[in-house]
């Protein structure tokens, strides 16, 4: 049995961004910022940040591009998913993502 499930925890980098598919259904994308923080070898504290690009699809999309602002925490579950796509000149591309199947804000931030 294969199992793809991914939840992660971050920051909003940017406001998401919704568009529609040519069929029309809508899409929001977004990326959120993941810390993690540990001491190094001489006790100072360090983080490390990784980036993660997330899409979410359908209705959810719509509400989620309505009431996500950046710097605002999300908690992001869903697949790890990749593209893959040749640029004009012939290079060959790969990204990977969370297709967000549920999400939900840790609070709620006032404008």
């Amino acid at each position: 049995m294969n199992i793809n499930r991914i939840i992660i925890t971050g920051n909003l980098v940017a406001d998401p961004t919704l568009r529609n598919t040519d069929s029309g259904t809508p899409v929001a994308s977004a990326t959120i910022a993941n810390n993690e923080f540990y001491n190094d070898g001489e006790g100072e504290r360090q983080q490390v940040t990784t980036f993660v690009d997330v899409t979410v699809w359908g209705k959810p999309a719509e509400n989620f591009s309505k009431l996500a602002k950046k710097g605002q925490e999300v908690i992001i579950e869903g697949q790890l998913r990749r593209n893959d796509w040749e640029s004009e000149d012939g290079q060959k591309h790969s990204k990977h993502f969370v297709r967000a199947e549920s999400w939900q804000f840790t609070q709620y931030k006032k404008d």
